[in-house]
């Protein structure tokens, strides 16, 4: 799991607990998990969001550039009416902070780094990354975690231990959701008039970039820089069969 996932895996399971506090707190010894629902609706999954970007909102500084805001947003809006959950409250917000990250909290939360955009080369790889965030929103992957992170959080609180399996089983949930949205999100961008490679050419500069700084460690390609090497091939594959379909 890279970094980056590993932060929005981690804000997801805040927003879970926070939740859950609010939800459980005046429940009983009747209450068990097999109530909890295997999805949330969209009411709840908007109301997940919010929770999640007030604590955001008051761990960083935000990027007030209104020129800067609107081109984003901008592009933002392009994917969305395009993607298949276009009836969520979409936003884009950037941070202050020069570190290379998006992430995306439920409810279509999406959340960019400065660090980020000055990274970016084209207009192209910033949809290519935002595409993947709305993707993440379009294909429920919040919802769909949601049991899977309640599972373990009940475990837990009933003086159960981490199960090694289920946390295997989470994370493979995680990548397989980087790369249906790594590819979903190309969709969108080409579906919005962007170049679908704009994702593509991101994720192999940056991987460049780490590597060259030794951001993997002295024992070379690590499985973080494997998995990541999988997600590229993976979304050149799909992009070649986009290619041919545009013939």
């Amino acid at each position: 799991m890279t970094w980056q996932r590993k932060l929005s895996f981690f804000l997801f399971v805040l927003a879970v607990i926070l939740v859950t506090v609010g939800r459980h707190s005046a429940a009983n010894d009747h209450w068990h998990l097999d109530d909890t629902p295997a999805e949330m609706s969209d009411a709840e999954e908007v109301e997940l969001g919010k929770q999640v970007d007030e604590y955001i909102r008051h761990q960083f500084y935000l990027e007030n550039d209104p020129d800067l805001n609107m081109v984003v947003n901008n592009i933002t809006q392009r994917l969305v009416t395009v993607s298949d959950r276009n009836t969520l409250p979409f936003t884009c917000t950037i941070l202050q902070s020069l570190s290379i990250n998006a992430f995306s909290a439920p409810g279509g939360h999406i959340y960019l780094t400065y660090g980020l955009l000055k990274f970016a080369k084209t207009e192209d790889e910033v949809a290519g990354i935002v595409g993947h965030e709305v993707a993440h929103a379009s294909l429920r992957h919040a919802s769909k975690l949601y049991h899977d992170v309640m599972e373990i959080l009940y475990r837990q609180s009933s003086g159960g231990a981490y199960s090694p399996e289920s946390l295997l089983l989470l994370n493979s949930h995680l990548e397989e959701f980087e790369q249906d949205a790594d590819t979903t999100g190309a969709l969108y961008a080409f579906k919005a008039g962007f170049n679908p490679r704009g994702l593509l050419n991101f994720l192999e500069r940056h991987l460049s970039l780490m590597i060259r700084k030794n951001m993997f460690g002295l024992a070379g390609l690590s499985a973080t820089a494997e998995m990541i090497t999988s997600r590229i091939n993976h979304l050149r594959e799909y992009l070649s069969t986009l290619d041919k379909g545009k013939k």
